[in-house]
């Protein structure tokens, strides 16, 4: 059997993550040329006294506070209570150095620990650790929970601020306060953040002739590097594929969209309904790279653009499905630079399948359920998913 492979062109050597910070972070992100003027898109026009009522509370402050706030941090939480009061748990605030955080993910480039997570309600949870990292290392686990980051405690962590308070410089430490089941204190790790290469996609050869690729995020070069992978696999003797998306939370809109133009030649990919705006679709991109049968991996954690090509390929027959119901997000994040520096992120848009089915809230129904605890993926043995799809593969050629 052949190892996994991670070629120079899936990714850069400056990349070190918590990976996959898209996910649930932001879910699909419309990339888009920056409009500096739109920090403000949120609040209503029929409000032209907010900035004035705002301000008359900041001269009070600065006028009679005991401990009156800097300029600095008055407008971050200005900017901050106008997100609030959209009432989007999508919606968040990036200064000027987790911007560039942010803006580094989207091109597939990270920087931290080597950990997925999700947010499952008031909770953070590690979906995944990746080999060969920090987090590996030290301990770390599937379904850890964080509870404490650099000895802060939150009843509710927001996903967004973890992502920007464990990434960090190489060779800075990170403090986390970590709830394991069957522990019954709290676990501390110190872990060191350290670059390593990130792979778009991971792929081998299992079971004779069937080609299996794991895809770990939608950036920007997600699609060229699947292409290519798909094409060597096929130059082995591939006979039949499986696309891995399970624990995947998703990216670029665009790159769901080029991904899944990879395997349906023409029609509507996506739906796409802005606010008082005619519904938009996003159509393939002619020039399909492989025509073998094709079996989708899905679990609870895939998200978004992972939702996006699950849903194309499931409505036009093009693919089966295996695993469990799909998280169930449906909506798109734009993200904003500010002309003062950082940027927003808040909901634009919600998205359906090409045959209009709704996802927000709902998810995706696999063809085939198969339930399996997310730790049983680790061994060939026990990923009953993947054994399922290997079985329909066979049975599809």
């Amino acid at each position: 059997m052949r190892m996994s492979r991670a070629r120079t062109y899936i990714a850069a050597s400056l990349g070190v993550m918590l990976l996959l910070l898209a996910a649930f972070l932001g879910g699909v992100l419309f990339d888009q040329a920056v409009d500096w003027t739109s920090w403000l898109r949120g609040v209503p026009d029929s409000s032209p006294n907010v900035g004035a009522q705002v301000d008359e509370v900041r001269r009070m402050l600065e006028r009679e506070a005991l401990n009156p706030s800097s300029e600095e941090s008055m407008t971050v939480g200005s900017i901050r209570g106008l997100l609030e009061s959209l009432d989007d748990p999508y919606a968040a605030y990036f200064d000027e150095r987790h911007f560039e955080y942010f803006s580094e993910e989207t091109e597939g480039e990270f920087f931290g620990i080597g950990i997925n997570i999700v947010q499952r309600e008031d909770e953070v949870h590690v979906v995944s650790v990746i080999e060969d990292t920090p987090a590996e290392e030290a301990g770390l686990m599937p379904e850890d929970v964080i509870v404490s980051i650099d000895g802060e405690t939150r009843d509710r962590w927001d996903i967004d601020e973890v992502v920007t308070r464990v990434r960090g410089p190489e060779g800075t430490d990170v403090e986390l306060g970590i709830r394991r089941e069957g522990e019954s204190e709290l676990l501390d790790f110190t872990i060191t953040r350290a670059q390593i290469d990130i792979p778009n996609v991971m792929a081998r050869m299992i079971d004779g002739d069937i080609a299996y690729v794991r895809l770990l995020t939608f950036n920007a070069r997600s699609a060229e590097d699947l292409a290519a992978e798909i094409g060597e696999l096929e130059e082995e003797g591939a006979t039949a594929l499986l696309l891995d998306v399970r624990d995947n939370p998703g990216g670029l809109l665009s790159s769901a969209v080029d991904v899944a133009s990879l395997f349906i030649d023409d029609g509507v990919i996506v739906r796409v309904e802005e606010r008082d705006r005619p519904e938009s679709q996003k159509r393939a991109k002619q020039g399909t790279v492989t025509d073998m049968p094709l079996v989708l991996l899905v679990n609870r954690n895939s998200a978004s653009a992972s939702e996006v090509l699950a849903g194309a390929l499931q409505d036009y027959g093009r693919a089966t499905l295996v695993g469990e119901r799909t998280f169930g997000k449906g909506s798109v994040q734009t993200v904003e630079a500010l002309s003062f520096g950082g940027g927003v992120k808040f909901t634009i848009a919600h998205y359906l399948t090409p045959k209009s089915r709704v996802i927000d809230g709902e998810g995706l129904e696999p063809d085939a359920s198969v339930e399996m605890e997310i730790a049983d993926q680790a061994d060939e043995e026990t990923d009953l998913q993947l054994k399922r799809a290997i079985e329909l593969a066979r049975d599809g050629r």
